[in-house]
This record gives C-alpha cells, sequence and structure tokens, in this order.
C-alpha cells in the first residue's frame, strides 16, 4: 500500500511534451529499477493508480526496492545495500517526481518532459517572503571574471545591491514565510520545503499547491525583478547570433572529481582506457578555455571540432574529442559531450551581449548594452603612453629608476603629486603599484601591460584578471601596509632573470614616517580607492568604434569584441561592488 510511504517536501516538476500514457510511465519506472538488486523483488509496485483528496484527485505510480552501492573508501569490491524509490504524481497536466537512489532517467526525462522553467519556479513566492540565500550565475564570458556569486542573510531584501544585478541569473534560492523554508534549484526543476515525513495524500496536497503556485504566479515579487530576464531563445536568434561557448568549468569538475564517477577514454579501437591525472589535467584546461564560434556555428579546432547545434528547443553541441570520453555513473555510461548537455554545464554568448544562454533557457540583461557610454568613461586617454616600448624597461646593476621608455617610469611620472608610490612587482604582490595621496584621499593600486594597440580579449585577460584578484586587498589596514613595508618595500627591485638593481621599491615618500601616514590618511571619511589599469595596447577610439557597433545591433560584430565586452564590463562592476573605482590608462 502507498500509505506505507513516509516522504519530505523534495521533488522535481516538469511538463509533458506529448500525453502521458501508460507506457511512458512503465518506461520510466522500469529504467528507473533498472538498479535492483539481483534476485529481489520489488517492495512496493503501483502503476498509475487514481486517488481522490477532498475536491479533486491525483495519479500515482511508484516503486520501491533494494539497490547496491559500490564502497568507494576502500580497495576490495565490497557494497553497500539501500533502498531505493521513485515516486511520479501526476497532477493538472504537471508531474512531480520524487526519487531516492534509483537509476538516471535524465534521458527519459529529457525526451518527453520540459523541467518547470526559471521563471516559473522562481514566481512561486510573493514580496513577503524573506530572501535568506541566493546563488546567482553571472552573465560573462571572461576566463578571469567571477562566473558565480552566492549571498546569504536572513533576509536580503534591503541588504544586497541590486546594481548590476540584470547582469545576474539567479539559479539557486532559499526562502522563508512565517515557519516555512523552501529552497529552488532553477538549474534542475527542484523545490524542497522543510518539514517532517509525511503520508503520500499530504504530499501530493504538497505538489499540488506547488503546481498551482506554478500556474498562477504572484505578480508582485520586485526583489527578483531586478535580474536577468529569461526570454524566448527562437525570437533572440532573429536578432543576434551565438558567438561564443563556455563550460560551466566548476559544476563539470566537481562531479567528474567525486566518488561516485569514473572518466574513461574510448580509443578508435572502441578499447576504454582509465585516462591518468595528467591527460585528466588537459581536458580540464580545454574546459576552461572560451571558445569562439564562426558564421558556421563551429569552435575552429577546438575540442576536436566542436560545433553549435541550435534544436527546436535548446542550444547543444557537439565534440569528437569530448564524445571520446566517457563518464561511467553507477550502472550507466555517457559521453561526457552528452553529460554536459544532460546537466546544462555550459553556457553561450550572443553576437548581442545583453543575451545569454544558460541551464537550457535564454536570458536577458537589461542594463547590459545601454551601459556602453558609461564603461567607455572609464578609459581615460595618456598621451605619456605614447611613449612607451616596454612594460619595465631595461636595467643595469647600478639602475635606480625604470627606463623612460616603460610603463612603470611613466605610471610613476603620472603619479609624482602622490604622497607615497610603491613598486609591489612580483612576488606576493598587491599590484605592480600603490600610490597614496592624502590631499585628494586616494588608494591606487595600477597593474601596467604593455604590447602593440590591439582589440584581442586575450590580451585583457591576464591584466583584469589581476585586477579583480587584487580588489579585496585595497581594503588593507595599517598593520597589512606596514608588513608589506618590511618584507618587501624595504629591498632594491629584483627583475626576473635580470641583474639586481639599486631601485628602491619605495619609488615616493620616507619609510620611517609610514605608520604616522597611515594613522591619519586610513580614517578619512572620504577616502577613496580606484583600481587602475595602465594598459598601452588599448585605444579607446578603436574600442569606442568596436562597441558602437554592439549599441547599433551590427550583426557582423566578431566574437572577441563581444568577449572583450564582457571582459571590461565584468572588471567595471566587480569594481563599483567593492565601492572602487575602475580607470584604464590608455591610448587615445
Amino acid at each position: 500500500m502507498p500509505d506505507r510511504l513516509e516522504l519530505t517536501k523534495n521533488a522535481q516538476f516538469y511538463q509533458p511534451i506529448n500525453v502521458v500514457d501508460d507506457a511512458l510511465i512503465d518506461q520510466l519506472l522500469n529504467t528507473a529499477s533498472d538498479n535492483i538488486e539481483n534476485g529481489q523483488a520489488l517492495l512496493l509496485n503501483q502503476h498509475r493508480q487514481i486517488k481522490q483528496v477532498d475536491q479533486w484527485q491525483y495519479t500515482y505510480s511508484v516503486r520501491v526496492f533494494p539497490t547496491k552501492r559500490d564502497v568507494y573508501f576502500f580497495s576490495e569490491n565490497i557494497q553497500d545495500r539501500i533502498y531505493a524509490f521513485i515516486l511520479i504524481l501526476e497532477i493538472d497536466g504537471y508531474i512531480a517526481l520524487f526519487r531516492k537512489s534509483c537509476s538516471n532517467i535524465n534521458k527519459l526525462l529529457s525526451d518527453y518532459f520540459i523541467p518547470v522553467d526559471h521563471d516559473q519556479l522562481t514566481a512561486t513566492f510573493d514580496q513577503n517572503v524573506e530572501f535568506q540565500k541566493l546563488a546567482a550565475r553571472v552573465m560573462t564570458m571572461s576566463d578571469k571574471a567571477l562566473r558565480a556569486k552566492s549571498y546569504e542573510a536572513a533576509d536580503l531584501k534591503g541588504l544586497l545591491s541590486t546594481h548590476a544585478a540584470g547582469r545576474s541569473i539567479p539559479y539557486f534560492l532559499k526562502v522563508r514565510r512565517g515557519n516555512t523554508v523552501k529552497t529552488i534549484n532553477a538549474g534542475t526543476g527542484r523545490i524542497v520545503e522543510n518539514s517532517q515525513r509525511e503520508n503520500i495524500d499530504q504530499i501530493a496536497s504538497w505538489a499540488k499547491h506547488q503546481i498551482d503556485l506554478i500556474a498562477n504566479p504572484p505578480d508582485d515579487n520586485d526583489f527578483l525583478d531586478a535580474f536577468a530576464n529569461k526570454v524566448d531563445l527562437h525570437q533572440v536568434l532573429q536578432v543576434s547570433q551565438p558567438k561564443a561557448l563556455m563550460f560551466e568549468t566548476g559544476a563539470i569538475f566537481e562531479r567528474l572529481n567525486s566518488d561516485a564517477v569514473d572518466l574513461k577514454y574510448r580509443t578508435r579501437k572502441k578499447k576504454t582506457i582509465k585516462i591518468s591525472s595528467r591527460v585528466k589535467d588537459q581536458l580540464f584546461r580545454a574546459l576552461e578555455v572560451v571558445y569562439e564560434l564562426d558564421d558556421e556555428k563551429a569552435a575552429v579546432d577546438a575540442l576536436g571540432g566542436a560545433k553549435l547545434r541550435i534544436n527546436q528547443r535548446n542550444l547543444s553541441f557537439t565534440s569528437k574529442l569530448l564524445s571520446r570520453f566517457r563518464v561511467i555513473e553507477g550502472e550507466n555510461e555517457y559521453t561526457l559531450s552528452k553529460y554536459i548537455i544532460r546537466n546544462g554545464w555550459y553556457s553561450v554568448c550572443f553576437s548581442d551581449p545583453k543575451y545569454m544562454y544558460f541551464m537550457g533557457a535564454c536570458f536577458e540583461d537589461d542594463s547590459g548594452v545601454s551601459e556602453i557610454d558609461s564603461i567607455l568613461r572609464i578609459f581615460l586617454p595618456k598621451t605619456e603612453i605614447n611613449q612607451v616600448t616596454s612594460e619595465k624597461g631595461s636595467f643595469r646593476g647600478n639602475s635606480r629608476n625604470f627606463t623612460s621608455d616603460s610603463m612603470f617610469r611613466v605610471v610613476e611620472d603620472m603619479h609624482r603629486e602622490d604622497d607615497y608610490i610603491f613598486c609591489d612587482d612580483l612576488g606576493d604582490e598587491w599590484a605592480d603599484h600603490i600610490t597614496l595621496n592624502k590631499g585628494s584621499s586616494e588608494i591606487c593600486f595600477i597593474h601596467s601591460k604593455h604590447g602593440d594597440v590591439t582589440t584581442s580579449a586575450t590580451k585583457f585577460q591576464d591584466v583584469v584578471g589581476q585586477g579583480i584578484k587584487n580588489l579585496g586587498n585595497m581594503f588593507f589596514d595599517a598593520d597589512d601596509l606596514l608588513r608589506k613595508k618590511d618584507r618587501t618595500f624595504s629591498n632594491n627591485y629584483i627583475p626576473y632573470k635580470k641583474p639586481a638593481t639599486n631601485i628602491s621599491r619605495v619609488r615616493k615618500g620616507r619609510s620611517d614616517r609610514l605608520d604616522g601616514f597611515l594613522a591619519e590618511f586610513l580614517q578619512s571619511y572620504n577616502l577613496r580607492r580606484k583600481c587602475i589599469l595602465s594598459c598601452s595596447f588599448v585605444s579607446k577610439g578603436q574600442i569606442a568604434r568596436e562597441f558602437q557597433k554592439i549599441k547599433d545591433g551590427n550583426q557582423n560584430v566578431r566574437g572577441n569584441i563581444i568577449q572583450l565586452f564582457w571582459i571590461i564590463s565584468s572588471f567595471a562592476h566587480a569594481c563599483r561592488e567593492m565601492n572602487v573605482e575602475p580607470v584604464i590608462y590608455c591610448k587615445s
């Protein structure tokens, strides 16, 4: 009898693509119980039974069975005996799926059902709830920018700044209303609510309430309205084209490194072999790259000729290389490409950077293109940069200054009015230069990079990554900087693989007075912090012309320009979220 079941409120919600019939439910139940222990019988097995609850009814199908699970921490082949179940509730044209330890049915689900989408799930509560936790995917294709963020508080409303929220896609939420705490994972269509174990009628009543909310959501959720909006993929494809493919490496790495999964390789002779740590590391590095797509939607010479596929309901990809890797999960085996696609661990950006494909859906950043003018304002042309021919210049053993044609020397000249200038390059560096100015109440972290003028996104990656990585260090206290003075700034500058020099790391200011200076300087109520990228390879005019094409909706914008926009935008937003002013010194 199903009354023997006592379950918690933890379900995934789907809508069927076509009419659900007996054969489909049988197929789901049979596939889910593929991992039943040999020779054992089902403890519970009921198929499409109808139950009446008050004035409504639901249909349920259930199986409970014993199975075995490998013990991964022991060298011998031993197994734990556990019990698995699957419960399928059919309610008002939806299904609610409850399962534990059964065989993988994700392929069947993806073939015959559509998960309740992001917007429907996040609309199942009104503005009266307390948002206690939120995890969001940042709309960026930059290798060096933060790709995801997580926030937690008693109630994030009023605490979490919605500045730049339009560029974030919330995929996990934890909310409280009264004594009820609910979590929502929009990536898997799962809703979990804290509760005692309850019987099947009580669980079905809860599932019906969630489905009623999904079908008729409240329309007064101002907090989530500030985030990226879901848009129809095919409408986006009519106005913008896919330009780059990237993989959600955090989720992929976590899963492939877990005990429950083996990763192997299928040779051309159809032999499956275990891969070495070196090959696995090479694979992971390949997955970290952002792959630009050509006009044929192909990532040329990448991952065995990876190519984006535009399907009826979604975007996917093919890759000869990833298809040779095999993921072994329990009794199931998948190609790595299908495993990534099935779990939605990939993203696509478009020629219009306000769109991004993530978690099987397309999202729009309302603030994206409108921000181009404000982003361009962070570029500050400096005529002094025209004379730069190298980053650090040439060195002699008796050198006391960086050569006049170096970026380091130009930076020091541009900041000659500051009270202190420190060269922190190499070692445990916070920046190439750190400057302090009491008159303007400014702390500047300056990161320098030299090269020929270009709009290459790759060229920007390192310097932006260095700047973002060190934003936290900009909020140092006096002891932090004094320790750095004793350990680093007390020595002369020694360039990498070059002779030692007589260049003092304290480029301006008296070290013996730094303690007293900081005591007053750091107490200033209007203290400002600037993160400055000093880049001789950047021309503001050239970038402005390319970004204007994005604003004009030009379909011929190159993929590297879209990626460059994401990188610079990520730098600007990362700084502003930390109350740091972003600046880029460049050529005109």
